[in-house]
């Protein structure tokens, strides 16, 4: 068995010659076969083991366990680690199961430890037989790949030696060596679910359908992790195909959000986003589609436990809908379906005034008053009309107001960068972001339509929309800064003050 352990930690890359390894030891079979059996490859690969004990506090004879594994390391010159936690407290604090705050306490341990170690390597006793369990566990459960492919043989720090030898075969050896390990009497229960797949489904596999059920599932989930990872590594090479860079993404030619009073690009414009074109998508094949979109996922929450196959369908679903559908996340993350593709990013804090707002994700939050007693005392003329308000903008630009008297004889030009209107049709000013019941007039005859209506009809992709510039007079919209202006506020042949509102610096483009 020593040989098996050491061929298979090998063949995997465990731990090279001249490794600090801490290793996780409870006291039962596995994990002081696996402290015994590294103890002895030790000499030959000059390994340095510390050992790591946690005491849960929830079985009464836990604290006999720790005194036996601290008398193990004393007797094989091994550097022992004890941490004592009250799991089933922090598991009721933290909402969690027993079972999933027991074993975070566990993996803080041991990292704490190879730490304080400087450790490269930890190991932890899994064994073929928990690769099974593991396996059925996630099927039960729902998984993908990845969840089929269990437990895998090193993952970072962590490796697993044991994996290539069964339950049965670990204790003949102790055994044999006449060693002694612990007994936790909680495994002899249905308390947990592992329990009862190990209680009673395999075992009625081995009687009723093969005698090497459990070895032949562990074999299983081995050809499932190479074909997780062969999978994993076209669909990160479809997502590089798919993906669009912020500048290409941004290549509408529409302004940047203009900044004034502090920085008005608003920190919601610096999320964590990724693009999907949905042609390229939709040309991949489904498979890879599916798992370009868990990478998505796992991107933006950090690797998140909790992103599941229904999360990953409803982002699917987004490539054959409209513009503006979106879909909340875990982790505070969102997807929106824009032009021509789909954005994954971040979820923005919603202002009171905009939550329930449908259809769209609200905008970020800003709001400026402009004081029209203020333009209409510094009334210049149309050669000299001096800015009464100037709002410093990103890349150089500046926001200007003017006003002059209107002479019938200028001629407006038809420029994005600069809008003139009468300014004695507009009763308020205010620079701001999209509201609920936001309006433009789109013609002569004065006809609403709605602000959310009219930058779909643009094609002004969703994640513009939230963070545009509008020049309002409450709800009625009078520039949506960069694109037009309301019918409403045209100058005509009656027009008496004209205000102008330039955009300077930056791209001016006619």
């Amino acid at each position: 068995m020593i040989e098996k352990i050491r061929r298979y930690m090998e063949e995997q890359h465990m731990a090279e010659p001249g490794s600090r390894i801490v290793v996780g030891v409870s006291g039962g079979a596995d994990s002081i076969c696996l402290l015994h059996v590294l103890a002895l490859l030790a000499p030959s690969f000059q390994w340095k083991l510390a050992a790591v004990h946690v005491n849960h506090l929830i079985r009464e004879e836990a604290g006999d366990d720790a005194s036996y594994v601290e008398e193990t390391c004393g007797q094989l010159g091994i550097s022992f680690y004890l941490t004592q936690e009250d799991v089933e407290a922090l598991a009721k604090a933290g909402g969690l199961s027993v079972e999933e705050a027991g074993r975070q306490v566990r993996y803080r341990a041991f990292y704490e430890a190879a730490e304080s170690f400087g450790a490269d390597r930890i190991a932890v006793a899994h064994n073929r037989n928990d690769r099974a369990e593991t396996l059925l566990f996630h099927m039960f459960r729902g998984t993908g790949l990845d969840g089929m492919a269990s437990i895998r043989p090193v993952r970072d720090k962590i490796i697993r030696p044991l994996l290539c030898v069964g339950r049965e075969e670990i204790e003949q050896w102790l055994l044999e060596k006449n060693i002694r390990w612990c007994i936790d009497k909680s495994n002899d229960t249905d308390t947990y679910t592992r329990n009862k797949i190990r209680r009673h489904i395999l075992p009625f596999a081995r009687e009723e359908i093969c005698t090497e059920a459990d070895v032949h599932l562990a074999q299983e989930a081995e050809l499932l992790a190479l074909t997780a990872d062969f999978v994993g590594r076209r669909a990160q090479e479809a997502l590089d195909r798919c993906r669009l860079s912020e500048k290409a993404a941004d290549g509408s030619g529409s302004p940047e959000p203009l900044a004034g009073k502090g920085d008005l690009h608003s920190a919601a414009s610096r999320i964590k986003r990724i693009r999907i074109a949905v042609p390229a998508f939709l040309q991949e094949e489904k498979l890879l589609q599916t798992h370009l979109l868990k990478l998505v996922l796992r991107e933006l929450s950090e690797g998140g436990k909790d992103i599941g196959m229904s999360h990953i369908r409803d982002v699917e679903s987004l490539f054959y809908k409209q513009g503006g559908k979106k879909v909340m996340l875990p982790y505070g993350l969102e997807a929106l379906r824009s032009f021509g593709e789909v954005i994954v990013q971040e979820r923005k804090p919603v202002p009171e005034a905009l939550e329930g707002t449908e259809g769209e994700a609200p905008a970020a939050e800003f709001f400026i008053n402009i004081d029209m007693e203020e333009l209409a005392g510094n009334m210049g003329d149309a050669q000299n009309a001096a800015p009464v308000l100037a709002l410093a903008g990103k890349e150089g630009r500046i926001l200007e107001f003017s006003l002059f008297p209107w002479e019938n004889s200028q001629i407006i030009p038809q420029k994005t960068c600069t809008k003139w209107f009468d300014y004695d049709r507009i009763e308020s000013l205010v620079l701001r972001t999209r509201q609920p019941g936001d309006y433009l007039c789109i013609n002569d005859k004065l006809q609403k339509k709605r602000l959310k209506d009219y930058l779909i009809q643009e094609k002004i992709p969703v994640q513009e929309r939230e963070n545009l510039l509008l020049l309002a007079d409450g709800s009625h919209i009078l520039w949506v800064v960069g694109h037009r202006i309301s019918s409403a506020v045209k100058v005509t042949d009656s027009t008496k003050r004209v205000l102008r509102v330039h955009i300077r610096g930056g791209k001016e483009n006619g």
